[in-house]
């Protein structure tokens, strides 16, 4: 038996999922959910409970993916790209957000419109514009990542 217990996206943007087994669980295992662009990004914890003779393993990565948001008044949700910025990266936000737009336009055939951050790059007034997407601050986006959609 081998059961995944928590599956969530963190306030700042990483992915943290939780798995419980009767038999031992490796890294090597836990780091097959991560997708392989995340995995250098990847950090796993294996260990066993002696009361209950039952195993977990506990992985945390970027997200870059997908998230319907639902907004408090709303009737339907926003679909939004997230990418959670890593300084290992080297990417710039600009760089992001044009890597961002192209990937949201394949995968809906949709220009998005606007990128969103919880807090904007120094000196980068709200409403910048970065290949025709408009960049704001929102309170409400993860932290470290960058959202686009719209």
């Amino acid at each position: 038996m081998e059961k995944i217990v928590h599956e969530h996206l963190l306030p700042d943007g990483m992915i943290s999922v939780k798995i419980v087994s009767e038999r031992e669980i490796m890294p090597a295992r836990m780091l097959k959910i991560v997708p392989c662009s995340m995995r250098d990004h990847a950090k796993v914890n294996c260990y066993p409970t002696s009361a209950l003779s039952l195993f977990y393993g506990e992985v945390t990565y970027p997200m870059r993916g997908f998230v319907d948001l639902t907004f408090e008044g709303a009737k339907k949700f926003r679909r939004l790209a997230v990418w959670r910025l890593m300084k290992e990266d080297g990417y710039s936000v600009r760089q992001v957000i044009e890597i961002l737009a192209d990937w949201f336009f394949i995968q809906t055939h949709r220009r998005p419109q606007f990128a969103f951050m919880k807090s904007t790059p120094m000196g980068v007034d709200n409403g910048f514009e970065i290949v025709d997407v408009m960049l704001f601050e929102a309170e409400w986006a993860f932290d470290k990542c960058v959202l686009i959609g719209g």
